[in-house]
């Protein structure tokens, strides 16, 4: 048995299904939402996070719905997956939000803060979304004249354009780290199935890190029989042991050590150092885990 999980690289072309799937339905539901919150709540910082939770929903969408179902195990397809849902997802947003720029009504607030009444029109939008030459003609002009303002100032041109760059790379980032992440995990190619992931409770905190990984690999379990739950998760250092299983017979083992610490504030954070992760491990050694 191979030390430590490897991917396969294959995939099941039924993942492209999904991806249309994808692409028809949860793309422009989520472009819909992004556009709306873009345009409705007028604070650039507020906004920094909402790009970064949309570049999570479509990571989250892809790594579940299609590299989990179309039983893709290529890391580099997954990431080229995600990158391909960004730029899907994105152009909804940028059809829908165009959308709202040629609707906008009243505006409300001062010339430092303020809000445009818009809604937009479904059929206008399905027809943006099929002639991509104009939503970036109107994207063009969007940047020419600007729509929105920092401290009174409308936002236009270069810097715009940076601004736009920037939204664009946070997105494509998580969306396409996500699914990479996921692809990597293991899975059976005997039984044609994902590995079932189980995360255990909180065990001790885990000094010697490099012992515990050789005697994995040496199926010694006096480290494991020492491992105790007693040990507070919300508040102490603590390790996590995340146990692969498969019909197959199979096991593999991720652990993580949480080092907790005072932030300036008083609150208890904790510092995350992956000790191993996909080493392969016998069923002595996970059943120990699995009875504790």
């Amino acid at each position: 048995m191979d030390k430590y999980y490897k991917p396969s690289g294959r995939f099941s072309l039924i993942f492209i299904l999904y991806f249309l799937l994808a692409t028809a339905i949860a793309f422009p539901i989520l472009g819909l939402i992004y556009a709306y919150c873009i345009w409705y709540i007028p604070f650039i910082y507020i906004n920094f996070f909402i790009t970064i939770g949309f570049g999570f929903l479509v990571g989250f969408v892809i790594s579940v719905f299609v590299i989990k179902k179309g039983k893709v195990r290529n890391p580099l397809l997954g990431c080229i997956i995600g990158l391909a849902g960004a730029f899907l997802a994105l152009y909804f947003h940028w059809a829908i939000w165009i959308d709202l720029v040629m609707n906008a009504g009243e505006s409300y607030g001062s010339n430092r803060i303020g809000i445009t009444v818009s809604n937009i029109q479904f059929l206008q939008v399905f027809s943006l979304i099929f002639r991509p030459d104009f939503v970036f003609e109107y994207i063009g002009q969007v940047n020419q004249y600007g729509t929105w303002g920092i401290r009174g100032a409308t936002v236009s041109g270069t810097f715009l354009w940076v601004i736009w760059a920037i939204e664009f790379v946070i997105v494509a980032a998580i969306s396409a780290f996500l699914p990479y992440l996921e692809a990597q995990k293991p899975f059976s190619e005997s039984t044609n199935s994902w590995y079932e992931e189980i995360t255990l409770p909180a065990f001790s905190y885990i000094e010697n890190q490099q012992q515990i990984i050789t005697d994995i690999l040496a199926g010694n379990r006096d480290n494991f029989d020492l491992l105790s739950k007693d040990v507070n998760s919300e508040t102490d250092s603590h390790s996590v042991f995340t146990l692969y299983k498969s019909k197959s017979g199979k096991n593999y083992l991720s652990i993580d050590n949480k080092t907790s610490k005072l932030d300036n504030k008083g609150n208890i954070k904790f510092d995350s150092n992956q000790i191993v992760e996909y080493i392969a491990v016998n069923n002595e050694l996970s059943k120990i885990l699995l009875d504790k």
